[in-house]
Protein backbone atom coordinates (compact mmCIF):
# COMPACT_ATOMS: atom_id res chain seq x y z
CA UNK A 1 0.00 0.00 0.00
CA UNK A 2 1.45 3.46 -1.10
CA UNK A 3 1.85 5.72 1.87
CA UNK A 4 -0.18 8.69 2.15
CA UNK A 5 1.12 12.13 2.34
CA UNK A 6 -1.06 14.42 4.85
CA UNK A 7 -0.24 18.69 4.57
CA UNK A 8 -0.53 20.38 8.19
CA UNK A 9 0.70 24.04 8.81
CA UNK A 10 2.16 24.11 12.35
CA UNK A 11 -0.25 25.96 14.83
CA UNK A 12 1.72 29.08 14.82
CA UNK A 13 1.42 28.89 10.66
CA UNK A 14 -1.88 28.20 10.81
CA UNK A 15 -2.76 31.16 13.07
CA UNK A 16 -1.33 33.76 10.68
CA UNK A 17 -2.84 32.29 7.35
CA UNK A 18 -5.91 32.49 9.02
CA UNK A 19 -5.12 36.27 10.53
CA UNK A 20 -4.34 36.82 7.27
CA UNK A 21 -7.44 35.73 5.88
CA UNK A 22 -9.30 37.75 7.61
CA UNK A 23 -7.22 40.94 6.76
CA UNK A 24 -7.75 40.35 2.61
CA UNK A 25 -11.44 39.68 3.40
CA UNK A 26 -11.59 43.33 4.97
CA UNK A 27 -9.36 44.31 1.83
CA UNK A 28 -6.27 44.92 3.79
CA UNK A 29 -3.21 43.72 2.01
CA UNK A 30 -0.94 44.24 3.66
CA UNK A 31 0.50 40.59 3.79
CA UNK A 32 -0.97 39.46 0.90
CA UNK A 33 3.14 38.34 -0.33
CA UNK A 34 3.07 36.31 2.67
CA UNK A 35 -0.36 34.81 1.83
CA UNK A 36 0.62 33.16 -1.58
CA UNK A 37 4.13 32.38 -0.33
CA UNK A 38 2.22 29.89 2.23
CA UNK A 39 -0.30 28.55 -0.09
CA UNK A 40 2.92 28.02 -2.34
CA UNK A 41 3.84 26.07 -0.18
CA UNK A 42 1.42 24.19 0.38
CA UNK A 43 0.51 23.51 -3.36
CA UNK A 44 5.07 22.63 -3.45
CA UNK A 45 3.87 19.19 -0.90
CA UNK A 46 0.78 18.72 -2.71
CA UNK A 47 2.38 18.07 -5.70
CA UNK A 48 4.67 15.46 -3.82
CA UNK A 49 7.58 17.17 -4.78
CA UNK A 50 10.48 17.35 -2.15
CA UNK A 51 12.13 20.12 -0.66
CA UNK A 52 15.91 19.88 0.06
CA UNK A 53 16.84 18.47 3.23
CA UNK A 54 19.14 20.05 5.63
CA UNK A 55 21.87 18.96 7.95
CA UNK A 56 21.38 18.29 11.40
CA UNK A 57 24.58 20.14 12.40
CA UNK A 58 23.57 23.56 11.01
CA UNK A 59 22.38 25.96 12.93
CA UNK A 60 19.66 26.85 11.07
CA UNK A 61 18.14 23.24 12.07
CA UNK A 62 18.72 23.30 15.23
CA UNK A 63 16.17 26.73 15.66
CA UNK A 64 13.94 24.56 14.39
CA UNK A 65 14.99 21.36 16.41
CA UNK A 66 14.34 23.67 19.52
CA UNK A 67 11.18 25.12 18.66
CA UNK A 68 9.31 22.36 17.49
CA UNK A 69 11.13 19.16 18.28
CA UNK A 70 11.55 18.18 14.99
CA UNK A 71 13.62 15.01 13.95
CA UNK A 72 14.20 16.21 10.06
CA UNK A 73 13.98 19.31 8.78
CA UNK A 74 13.71 20.42 4.78
CA UNK A 75 13.70 23.91 2.89
CA UNK A 76 11.60 24.48 -0.09
CA UNK A 77 12.85 27.52 -2.26
CA UNK A 78 9.67 29.66 -2.76
CA UNK A 79 11.12 32.55 -4.60
CA UNK A 80 14.57 33.61 -5.39
CA UNK A 81 14.67 35.25 -1.71
CA UNK A 82 11.37 33.24 0.28
CA UNK A 83 12.26 30.09 1.67
CA UNK A 84 9.55 27.17 3.61
CA UNK A 85 10.55 24.96 6.11
CA UNK A 86 8.75 22.08 6.56
CA UNK A 87 9.31 18.90 8.72
CA UNK A 88 7.70 14.89 7.86
CA UNK A 89 6.49 13.35 10.68
CA UNK A 90 5.07 9.49 10.94
CA UNK A 91 1.09 9.70 11.12
CA UNK A 92 0.88 6.00 11.36
CA UNK A 93 1.70 2.92 9.13
CA UNK A 94 0.44 4.03 5.66
CA UNK A 95 0.88 8.17 6.73
CA UNK A 96 2.98 10.66 6.89
CA UNK A 97 2.48 13.96 7.80
CA UNK A 98 4.13 16.88 6.26
CA UNK A 99 3.72 19.77 8.94
CA UNK A 100 5.10 23.50 7.52
CA UNK A 101 6.65 25.02 10.23
CA UNK A 102 7.43 28.38 8.61
CA UNK A 103 7.71 30.62 6.13
CA UNK A 104 10.10 33.04 5.21
CA UNK A 105 9.38 35.97 3.36
CA UNK A 106 13.26 37.02 3.11
CA UNK A 107 16.60 36.00 2.96
CA UNK A 108 17.17 38.14 6.40
CA UNK A 109 14.57 36.14 7.99
CA UNK A 110 15.96 32.89 7.95
CA UNK A 111 19.43 34.10 8.15
CA UNK A 112 18.49 35.28 11.35
CA UNK A 113 17.23 31.93 12.74
CA UNK A 114 20.88 30.30 11.41
CA UNK A 115 23.01 32.46 12.73
CA UNK A 116 24.39 33.35 8.93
Amino acid sequence: MEKEFIIQLSSELFKVKTDIERELQRGNKTNERLYALILKAINFLKEKRTGLPISKSLPVYHYYENKYGITNLFMIKLTQSSRGFYTNVSGGQFKILQIILEVEETHKGYERKGHY
